[in-house]
């Protein structure tokens, strides 16, 4: 890994090998389903290198015993683009209960066949910050896998964040003591309790009113 890039680095690119398993499904609706096998970190560069979200597709990496392309391992690399912008969805990621990298895996286009029959999604994006990947949830087109975010990868974004998320402090509102009463509404100062609503005295016997 390269030792120049630095947390301190205002945009930078995580090069990563992600590795898919194709398992086979005993179900007459849906013949397989594509499981995360792996995440490999691979290198730093600065904003440059292996693009963050290229709808990547995947290459075969290794076939099961049986030869038959059941449960095959396949592979794309890509890279986490970690840019000082988005510092703050970084570190609500790593407040949250499970730290988290987002795979995005999307259907191929049938128009556009895979060199592999056995392959039919693609890296639509693998991303790091929980904001962009609501909109992707929300939609529910697209399988979202999320992998654990550990070791050198979390090592590196907790630097990150210490470097470029910089959260206003919190002030408190301080009464202004020179002017005294305070005020309800724009009529003027808050009648003094006590002075305001007094009941009527009683009628003494045999006044009249008129």
């Amino acid at each position: 890994m390269s030792q120049e890039i630095l947390p301190t680095t205002p945009h930078v690119l995580y090069a990563v090998r992600l590795i898919i398993e194709r398992q086979t499904l005993d179900n007459i609706w849906q013949s397989h389903r594509w499981v995360i096998h792996d995440l490999v970190p691979l290198e730093l560069s600065a904003g440059t290198g292996l693009p963050p979200s290229n709808d990547v597709q995947f290459q075969r990496l290794r076939q099961s015993e049986g030869g038959d392309g059941d449960e095959a391992l396949f592979t794309a690399e890509a890279s986490l683009d970690l840019h000082r912008a988005e510092a703050e969805a970084y570190a609500e990621n790593l407040a949250s209960s499970e730290p988290a990298i987002y795979a995005v895996l999307r259907a191929n286009d049938p128009d556009e066949p895979h060199d592999d029959p056995d392959v039919d999604v693609h890296l639509a994006e693998i991303s790091l910050s929980p904001y962009n990947i609501q909109d992707i949830e929300d939609c529910g087109e697209d399988q979202v896998e999320k992998l654990a975010l550990h070791g050198p990868i979390a090592d590196f974004v907790r630097a990150f964040v210490a470097v470029h998320f910089k959260p206003e402090p919190f002030k408190k509102r301080k009464r202004d003591k020179a002017r005294g009463a305070r005020t309800d509404t724009a009529s003027g100062p808050r009648v003094a309790q006590g002075d305001a609503f007094r009941a009527p005295t009683s009628r003494r016997k045999g006044q009249n009113y008129h």
